[in-house]
């Protein structure tokens, strides 16, 4: 069983539940034991949330590099594709890749040589700088793979003056895309992506080794906090001393709970009201749409568990 209590189920721990004395004190208030439930779950609730989180992380990181993969040149990871390519990184020159459909190539092979600080100058220049700066490396441009109907290029230029490129590319509809690889210490994207994926692994298998530990604590204080308010609401309807007997009824067969109901109400309608049964107002404290019955009664719905 995924979820249990010390081994039981959770059916058979509520069934035999005695109450934990060396956990939660019956020397202690009701108001103090609520407050020693509240402050135990919410701690659990909090570093749940930060695992939860931390796997998220790693899980979408997955997922986006599967979808990248199957996506086009101009948003899937170039990693794999440059790995083999010689480009240019330094101080002073640096290679861009460019994308752009097949149709749109020689259109680009005739214009991006012509790339320059003032494309509009006449020319003339101050002092020893020239006026106009034409940036780009003269037949630099180099096709590095095709796919579909686009195709991957790569140009060289001066670094000073790749937003300068930028601009220019963005004028004729291509798209321009900088990567960076450290191929002294790469990695592909296949062995990232398996990587990934083993660190999901690993982190779902101690997230869930996690709630298995953690949904023992928060079910067993949710377990006393149903005995503690059984034993104040029977208080509350009945009066003092107190002079009554919790009890775990299930039905065999949902369908059955009706019948059982009207066993249970006829067996103790000495408690009960003719008022309780079919109250058209609404009382002040009470909601309209709560049922009452000549008996305390709270819900543990342990569907989520089946045995």
């Amino acid at each position: 069983m995924f979820l249990n209590i010390a081994g039981a189920s959770l059916s058979d721990y509520i069934q035999r539940f005695q109450w934990d004395t060396a956990k939660y004190s019956v020397r202690l208030s009701v108001q103090d034991l609520t407050s020693r439930f509240q402050e135990q779950v919410s701690g659990i609730e909090e570093e749940y949330r930060q695992k939860i989180t931390d796997f998220s992380n790693v899980a979408h990181a997955v997922a986006q590099y599967e979808r990248s993969s199957k996506a086009n040149l101009t948003i899937r990871d170039l990693s794999d594709i440059l790995v083999e390519v010689d480009y240019l990184d330094s101080d002073l020159f640096c290679t861009l890749f460019i994308v752009c459909n097949k149709q749109q190539q020689k259109d680009w092979e005739s214009v991006y040589e012509s790339f320059s600080t003032n494309p509009n100058s006449d020319g003339s220049g101050s002092g020893d700088r020239p006026a106009v700066i034409e940036y780009v490396a003269p037949g630099s441009l180099q096709c590095i793979t095709e796919e579909g109907d686009q195709c991957l290029l790569s140009v060289t230029l001066l670094r000073q003056f790749k937003d300068c490129f930028k601009e220019e590319a963005a004028k004729h509809h291509v798209t321009v895309r900088e990567v960076k690889l450290d191929k002294e210490h790469f990695k592909s994207g296949t062995e990232k992506h398996e990587e990934m994926k083993k660190e999901l692994k690993e982190k779902q298998n101690k997230l869930l080794q996690w709630c298995q530990t953690n949904f023992c604590e928060v079910f067993t204080a949710w377990a006393h906090l149903k005995a503690l308010r059984i034993h104040v609401e029977s208080i509350l309807r009945f009066g003092l001393p107190a002079d009554f007997i919790a009890a775990v009824v299930k039905p065999q067969k949902i369908s059955l709970e009706k019948k059982l109901r009207a066993n249970l109400e006829a067996t103790f309608s000495q408690h009960g009201s003719v008022h309780m049964q079919d109250m058209k107002e609404d009382i002040p404290g009470f909601t309209s749409n709560e049922k009452f019955y000549p008996y305390v009664f709270l819900e543990m719905d342990l569907n989520y568990a089946k045995d």
